[in-house]
C-alpha cells in the first residue's frame, strides 16, 4: 500500500495506530480503507500535495436559450 502524508482538518480529530493525526504538521501514513475513508467520506484528513475540492456554486446555473426549430 501507498504512503501517503495527511494531517486532520481544523476542528476535527483522526485517529491513527492509537494517536492523534494533528492538524498542524503532515504525517506519513499507509493509505487503508481506513484512511481513505477519512479522506473521502468523512472529510476528517487533508492529503498533502491534493487538490482542494470544489465546492458546488451556490449561483443557480444560467437560463439556456431555448432552440429555434427548423
Amino acid at each position: 500500500m501507498a504512503m501517503i502524508y495527511v494531517r486532520s482538518r481544523p476542528g476535527r480529530r483522526a485517529y491513527y495506530e492509537g494517536r492523534v493525526i494533528p492538524h498542524d504538521q503532515f504525517i506519513p501514513v499507509i493509505e487503508d480503507t481506513y484512511i481513505r475513508r477519512l479522506i473521502h467520506v468523512w472529510d476528517d484528513l487533508e492529503v498533502e500535495g491534493a487538490k482542494p475540492k470544489a465546492k458546488p456554486s451556490q449561483q443557480p446555473p444560467a437560463p439556456q436559450p431555448a432552440k429555434a426549430k427548423e
